[in-house]
């Protein structure tokens, strides 16, 4: 990894922005801008004290306590999985599996649509969040995007529509999975 971490002391965390990466902050939101966009993060609900100072992101913690250290924890990743996001990206690959009725699955902008899962005559819908992209080749779903969280959270929202309920999931199989995450995938 490309950002220079360096911890300050208990209370203080700083990350020093590398080349061709710069931030700004205003009204509890934080920017980061890089080669392949911008991502943006509401630092409002998340208690530790963020500023800028030169090329620098210094986090600190509003007490000693316990749990501010660890939301310090949390702000401290976040920042570096921002600053990653915009330099190199994120990717997540599904499968689908099936035995009798075959699934088919296609994505547009807002959302993904799986079709004859389990033979039903409705599709079924996965919702996509933020810039994320989606590609089907064959039986794989690639989910690549700049935001660890929307990649995330996509391919989860992926694998929960096709979950089954109320059966014994060693037998029934049938759904889509993720098998592969990729740091560092240089999205398009």
């Amino acid at each position: 990894m490309s950002t220079k971490i360096t911890k300050k002391s208990k209370l203080s965390r700083e990350i020093i922005l590398p080349e061709g990466v710069s931030a700004t902050y205003n009204d509890y939101v934080l920017s980061v801008k890089g080669s392949l966009g911008t991502s943006e993060k509401d630092f409002r609900l998340i208690m530790v004290n963020l500023k800028l100072q030169d090329d620098k992101v210094i986090l600190t913690a509003f007490s000693s306590r316990k749990k501010s250290l660890a939301i310090l924890g949390t702000g401290f990743s976040l920042v570096k999985n921002m600053i990653f996001g915009v330099q190199h990206g994120y990717t997540y690959k599904l499968k689908t599996a099936y035995a009798h009725f075959p699934i088919t699955v296609s994505a547009d902008q807002e959302k993904v649509k799986i079709d004859n899962f389990y033979g039903e005559r409705s599709p079924r819908f996965a919702n996509i969040l933020g810039s994320t992209k989606v590609s089907v080749d064959g039986d794989t779903l690639t989910v690549s995007g700049i935001s660890l969280e929307d990649v995330s959270q996509t391919a989860a929202n992926v694998e929960q529509v096709t979950k089954i309920k109320r059966k014994d999931q060693r037998i029934f199989l049938d759904g889509i999975y993720i098998f592969e995450k990729e740091r560092g995938s240089n999205v398009n």
